[in-house]
């Protein structure tokens, strides 16, 4: 569906270039939703607005659909355009239209007949769960109501690829998740490919089928979105994804034995590992945290343990652990000889 070739952007700024994307090359699918993460200034935006043309490449071709978009004309960009919708951090609707006139403003600009017009307007509110605010105006919409109208909007053109650049940061949890569930609600539905860039990493937990990290202008990882959350690589996707089970020092310090830090991937985060080990061995294992959470219906668990015994017996344990487990740390060990 998109394809980017060794894409670079420079700026120039007073007697110095920027590189804000450098050597870039990934393919999308058709269908996908594909996730951009990275912190502020990785160049993530300025990566998308190669899509549509909003941001010419310095070097590099980006191919839609089997077309080079980099030798297209303005005319042919302006078609381009057609069949590719974006979604903003910030809503930019018309604050003296209502809820429907700004939905069909963006039907207009596409030369839609009055009563078409009237027709979609009722269809893209229906698709975004707001039926009864047509005649509303922006004011008196919650965030994100008027983020919903924006999706709307961008969905007026009917267009094969929806562009999401920060679409839920100026939302809050609860929002941000009833927006994740309309958008995958609408790839499910419509079958549009959807591309959204995001430093929010809840984000992409529960929206994306993929991911591309990004840092210096680079893509330095890209990976199922499971296999990123469960398996990073990258010492930067490591930090973005670390989610740390903090164990308070006091509990630290009352804690007889070894405590371990035990992560789970895939099938294994449901065996009773806890169990097996305190039935097999003489030693005493105690859960002192735990956490399970699904990404792409496959499980990622962390589990927080000590382990008392005497030395043998502790080594066998351990032994048997990681060999049932992907991951073992040391979180703190015993200080008794």
């Amino acid at each position: 569906m998109i394809r980017f070739e060794n894409v670079k952007v420079i700026f120039q700024q007073k007697q110095q270039e920027l590189v804000a994307v450098n050597n870039v090359s990934f393919h999308i699918k058709q269908g996908e939703i594909y996730g951009i993460v990275g912190g502020s200034g990785a160049g993530k935006s300025t990566l998308v607005r190669t899509i549509n043309g909003l941001q010419k490449p310095t070097s590099g071709r980006i191919f839609i659909e089997g077309e080079d978009i980099t030798a297209f004309g303005r005319k042919e960009i302006r078609e381009l355009r057609k069949k590719v919708g974006m979604i903003f951090q910030h809503f930019n609707l018309i604050s003296r239209k209502t809820v429907g006139q700004n939905i069909e403003f963006a039907l207009k600009v596409h030369n839609i007949s009055k009563k078409e017009r009237q027709i979609k307007v009722k269809e893209l509110l229906e698709l975004v769960g707001l039926e009864d605010k047509e005649h509303v105006y922006p004011a008196s919409l919650s965030g994100g109501q008027k983020q919903r109208v924006g999706i709307a909007r961008a969905l007026a053109a009917e267009p094969k690829i929806l562009l999401c650049d920060e679409a839920t940061s100026a939302l809050d949890v609860q929002t941000t998740e009833e927006i994740v569930d309309i958008l995958r609600d609408i790839n499910t539905k419509l079958g549009i490919t959807i591309v959204f860039i995001t430093h929010q990493m809840e984000v992409a937990k529960k929206l994306f089928t993929k991911v591309a990290v990004m840092n210096k202008g680079e893509i330095i990882e890209e990976n199922s979105t499971y296999e990123i959350f469960a398996n990073p690589i990258h010492a930067h996707t490591k930090e973005l994804v670390k989610n740390d089970i903090v164990i308070p020092q006091e509990i630290a310090r009352k804690t007889r034995g070894d405590i371990l830090k035990l992560i789970y991937r895939g099938d294994k985060s449901i065996e009773p590992i806890i169990a097996y080990t305190n039935k097999k061995y003489d030693v005493i294992l105690n859960i002192l945290h735990g956490r399970i959470e699904y990404i792409q219906q496959k499980p990622i668990g962390t589990l927080v343990v000590s382990i008392e015994g005497k030395m043998i017996e502790v080594q066998r344990a351990l032994t048997y652990i990681r060999a049932s487990i992907e991951e073992v740390q040391v979180v703190k060990e015993s200080e008794a000889v």
